[in-house]
């Protein structure tokens, strides 16, 4: 009787929206965080179509027996076994390579089964190729420092050594705008939400499980007492714990699969309250402290949103870093998204995008970063030519 209870009816009937693009960031190398974080979505939406269309065939055949199929996917979330950890972690790979680029050093990948290569594409491939395989893989960098004069490259090692996770951070971030954005997402974003918010934790949790591997962590911590920042291993994950805590989109995608699970319901809706947007935090490593970014915005109506946040170093070096955007639709062609940070330089970022029809789009932006700024210092492409970096890019986007 209780079995029959916990089953309930099936509602499984909103695919995950799918999207493919070529975006400058993912074809012109330095490839940036913002083009392969794309990237990265992009397959994480055709993982989740084939987790969807899985559930689907099996409860047609025997409809009771979606629920086992979803207690499986439940146990590979667990796990944390599943294709899109592979993605998760060439990105967490790209962020110490884009670090090192930017700072001028040429950079290789590898993995445990492969030799190094220096193609992030390559990266991916042999992740994929050697998936069930594969116990780790690296960034390496090599050459000499190609900055300007006016760089201050002091903290270089920490800003390489923490990019790994703070990218991690970065992925969970663009999961959370999109999530707002679209108001509804898959159900299956969780698995690829979930890790990437947990970064610094996971990656202490291994640190502490082999004393002998002198991890991304072991080398940011030591890189903190050299600023008189002493932070432990524990609480390294209650800063973590605290951010994905006090997120609200970890509550909606954690409520949202309870609900999957118990009655196949495959979508999830966004947390708002009278307009505003219920704040999600993401947990940062800086060269100044740990950092705390707490997102949130106002959606004036459905073709108008103010996104705002503010970035808080609350141990070491204390700075604080504003952050102010609108993104509006003009027309049903025409959609702008502006976004001004500003801590101790100012940026921009800028994009027009145009709508051919209601499945194919152009967008041309720009992002002007600095280097002082918390933002600007996981994100910048180069430091060549001084603190600052102009980076236009473009991007055409299909909806399957």
């Amino acid at each position: 009787m209780i079995f029959h209870c916990f089953l309930g009816d099936v509602y499984a009937n909103k695919p995950p929206l799918a999207e493919v693009s070529l975006d400058s960031g993912m074809l012109i190398q330095p490839y940036t965080n913002r083009g392969i974080g794309l990237f990265t979505l992009y397959n994480h939406d055709l993982l989740s179509s084939l987790y969807w269309r899985f559930d689907q065939r099996i409860s047609m055949i025997y409809k009771p027996a979606g629920v086992f199929v979803r207690g499986f996917l439940t146990g590979l979330l667990k796990k944390q076994y599943h294709l899109g950890e592979l993605y998760r972690i060439a990105y967490h790979e790209l962020g110490h390579g884009s670090r090192a680029e930017a700072f001028g050093y040429r950079v290789m990948y590898s993995t445990s089964e492969t030799e190094n290569v220096d193609s992030y594409y390559r990266l991916v491939f042999d992740l994929l190729r050697h998936s069930t395989s594969i116990t780790g893989a690296w960034a390496h960098y090599y050459s000499d420092l190609n900055v300007h004069d006016s760089v201050d490259v002091s903290d270089e090692s920490l800003i390489i050594s923490a990019g790994g996770v703070n990218n991690e951070m970065y992925l969970a971030h663009l999961i959370e705008n999109r999530f707002y954005d679209r108001r509804v997402t898959s159900v299956y974003d969780f698995y690829h939400y979930l890790l990437a918010k947990l970064a610094v934790d996971n990656y202490v949790s291994y640190e502490q499980d082999h004393p002998d591997f002198m991890g991304d962590m072991y080398r940011v911590r030591q890189l903190y007492q050299t600023k008189d920042i002493d932070i432990t291993y524990p609480e390294l994950k209650r800063y973590n714990g605290y951010a994905i805590l006090l997120s609200s989109s970890f509550w909606a995608f954690l409520d949202g699969w309870s609900r999957y699970v118990v009655k196949g319901i495959d979508y999830i809706e966004y947390y708002e309250k009278f307009g505003f947007r219920l704040p999600d935090i993401n947990f940062f490593l800086t060269s100044h402290g740990p950092s705390y970014h707490i997102q949130s915005g106002y959606r004036f109506a459905d073709h108008t949103t103010v996104p705002f946040a503010v970035e808080y170093v609350f141990i070491g070096d204390q700075q604080i870093e504003y952050t102010m955007g609108l993104q509006r639709r003009w027309t049903d062609y025409w959609l702008t998204q502006s976004e001004i940070r500003w801590g101790e330089s100012v940026g921009v970022s800028q994009s027009f995008r145009y709508s051919l029809s209601s499945k194919l789009a152009m967008t041309l932006g720009f992002d002007l970063q600095q280097f002082k700024n918390l933002y600007g210092e996981r994100h910048i492409k180069t430091l060549a030519d001084g603190n600052h970096d102009l980076d236009m890019w473009f991007n055409v986007r299909f909806v399957l």
